[in-house]
């Protein structure tokens, strides 16, 4: 009883293993009804052989064959039962309430079989109550063996039939009743003992093979997964080549255009400022000027920076809008066979998404369906309201359709996969659908492909409403900025247009400037009089020397020179790699941006002329 009251609470531990009592009584049930057929055949021959004494020895009675008949038809109909249970799965989980049923069913029993003594035993004599004695001895060591799985019914059983042929034997009032009872008292105190021991032995060897199952699952869990991550690793490691080549591929032709695509901006977006600066210039007429170039700035970004997957930054967009802009740049860009065609709802509820982002993915659709369509067709974009829906609750669809090849059932389940691609080598990264379609999921939104061969292409993205309306961006027009004091600062920068602007700009915070347009210019420069407080320099120069080169060769002849890198690179080298003495700045900055940068320069400039003077003083 003790290992019982141990697992009342619910669980407890073994071997580290937490095993439930539930678990623990079903173990016990199950191993009592594996021994249920013998029981109730020895049963059934006992009533008969007591049977067969009694009418041998002359004293069979009318109770004697009323009991064996009794114990008879409840051992058959306890085996009938077994027998209907044997072919279905025994349940792994038992509450305590099946304890206390197969108790009570073991008392019963115990009564059945305690009648001989209490009934039969005081009125039979010689060799018949011999035989009662001993039957009613077998009967309880036989009770404690093959219901010590579960202590309660043993004791129940074993104690009410050796209580009642105890009793049984007092009636007889023969001189050896005080003899016996004391033996009767040790055997079942033997008995109960053992009866505890071996349950507290069945319970610790369940307990122990529950730990080994749990272990060995356990060991098998760990090889079966360690299988598995060997497989993900190999198979992650060939994602990843295959991702860093197309990464690659991807930024050699990105780079370039991003890059002079930069200093186009560069040269609009400082003179719009500068037109902005003149109070007598119309501010509508450069406010969308300066809206326009941080877009594309933002955009140029966004597609060199993918690899990083940079997180979104939506906001209420006019879908119209947007659709009506990149569509007039897509007419300028793709060919004169391809006509692009507009179906805009009038009362189109706006999106909740990051505007650039929206713009590359329907560039992406626009650059597919243009592929698809070598010998020109038209293409056709849609954008209406989710039907039945209500606006901030509802989808907006935008829809891109062509005429052109379409794709294969294979090819369309396959087509939103990364760097999946029927392109030729060299003519697609297979990443433009996958940009697409991880876009409308980060956005909360989702994209359907429709296509069938030779019948075109359908492109959905099912973008989330809201209830916001699209606001212009807050552009500066001026700002306050740090200007200069007459310092000189050298321009090295090959693209006329954006040295012209850069060198009004810095004009306009009271530098003196100068401009060349290559190294051999600028070291040219330094060897005049006037050598230069600051260079700014454009990263990428003509004649085989870069500005970063050009820089580091500065610090060990000019030290006292403070050098400023300008790209129209995303992620140069320059960036990050130049040191705490380099400043850089990204194509195209604003004049706030230019100002703060020269200023920290000449700052640095002054500093290192200090200290220069102070080491040759000493």
């Amino acid at each position: 009883m003790a290992a019982l009251e141990r697992v009342a609470a619910g669980r407890h531990w073994a071997g580290g293993v937490m095993v439930d009592v539930e678990e623990v009584i079903a173990q016990r049930a199950h191993a009592v009804s594996a021994l249920t057929p013998p029981m109730m055949i020895a049963n059934v021959i006992n009533a008969t052989a007591t049977l067969l004494v009694l009418w041998l020895d002359g004293q069979l009675l009318p109770q004697a064959m009323l009991w064996a008949a009794v114990a008879i038809g409840f051992s058959l109909y306890f085996f009938w039962r077994w027998q209907s249970y044997r072919g279905k799965t025994f349940p792994t989980r038992l509450t305590a309430r099946s304890i206390r049923r197969t108790t009570l069913r073991a008392a019963f029993l115990g009564l059945i079989w305690g009648f001989p003594g209490i009934i039969i035993l005081p009125v039979t004599t010689g060799i018949s109550q011999a035989f009662l004695v001993a039957l009613a001895a077998g009967t309880v060591a036989a009770g404690a063996i093959t219901l010590y799985p579960i202590p309660s019914a043993a004791l129940a059983f074993s104690g009410i039939v050796a209580a009642l042929n105890l009793a049984g034997f007092a009636l007889t009032a023969h001189e050896s009743v005080i003899g016996f009872t004391i033996v009767t008292l040790v055997f079942f105190y033997v008995i109960a003992t053992s009866i505890l021991r071996h349950e507290r032995i069945f319970v610790s060897e369940f307990q122990s093979r529950r730990a080994l199952d749990e272990h060995n699952r356990h060991i098998g869990a760990l090889l079966e997964q360690t299988r598995a991550d060997a497989i993900a690793e190999r198979v992650t490691a060939e994602q990843r080549l295959v991702q860093a080549q197309k990464m690659e591929a991807i930024g050699q032709l990105t780079g370039g255009i991003a890059h002079d695509f930069n200093n186009l901006l560069a040269t609009i977006q400082g003179h719009a400022e500068l037109l902005a600066m003149d109070a007598g210039n119309d501010q509508t007429l450069t406010t969308p000027i300066l809206r326009s170039t941080r877009r594309g700035a933002d955009l140029t970004r966004r597609l060199l920076a993918f690899a990083r997957r940079q997180t979104l930054r939506p906001e209420a967009v006019d879908v119209s809008e947007l659709v009506g802009d990149m569509v007039e740049i897509l007419r300028r860009t793709l060919r004169e066979n391809i006509r692009i065609e507009t179906e805009i709802a009038a009362d189109l509820w706006p999106v909740h998404a990051d505007p650039a982002l929206l713009a590359s993915a329907l560039l992406n659709l626009a650059t597919n369906s243009r592929d698809a369509m070598p010998d020109g067709g038209v293409i056709v974009v849609t954008a209406a309201n989710q039907p039945g829906g209500t606006r901030g609750d509802g989808l907006v669809h935008l829809s891109v359709r062509d005429t052109g090849i379409g794709m294969t059932q294979e090819i369309r389940a396959r087509a939103a996969e990364p760097f999946f691609t029927t392109k030729r080598f060299g003519h697609g990264s297979g990443l433009g659908l996958s940009m697409v379609h991880g876009f409308a999921e980060q956005s909360g939104g989702e994209i359907d492909i429709q296509s069938a061969e030779n019948q075109g292409t359908t492109v959905t993205l099912r973008l989330p409403s809201t209830l916001d309306q699209p606001a212009a961006a807050a552009v500066p027009l001026v700002e306050k900025v740090l200007t200069g004091n007459g310092e000189r600062i050298l321009v090295i920068e090959d693209n006329a247009d954006v040295r012209a602007t850069v060198r009004k700009l810095l004009g306009s915070f009271d530098y003196t400037v100068s401009t060349v347009e290559s190294v051999a210019e600028a070291s040219a420069f330094l060897g005049g009089p006037l050598p230069p407080d600051v260079i700014l320099s454009d990263v990428v120069l003509p004649g085989g020397t870069s500005g970063l080169e050009f820089a580091r060769d500065l610090a060990g002849t000019h030290p006292e020179i403070a050098v400023v890198l300008m790209s129209g690179f995303a992620n140069t080298e320059a960036n990050g790699s130049t040191g705490a003495a380099i400043e850089f700045l990204t194509k195209p900055f604003n004049r706030a941006d230019l100002a703060k940068a020269i200023f920290a320069a000449c700052q640095k400039a002054e500093a290192r002329k200090l200290k220069a003077a102070e080491g040759t003083g000493r």
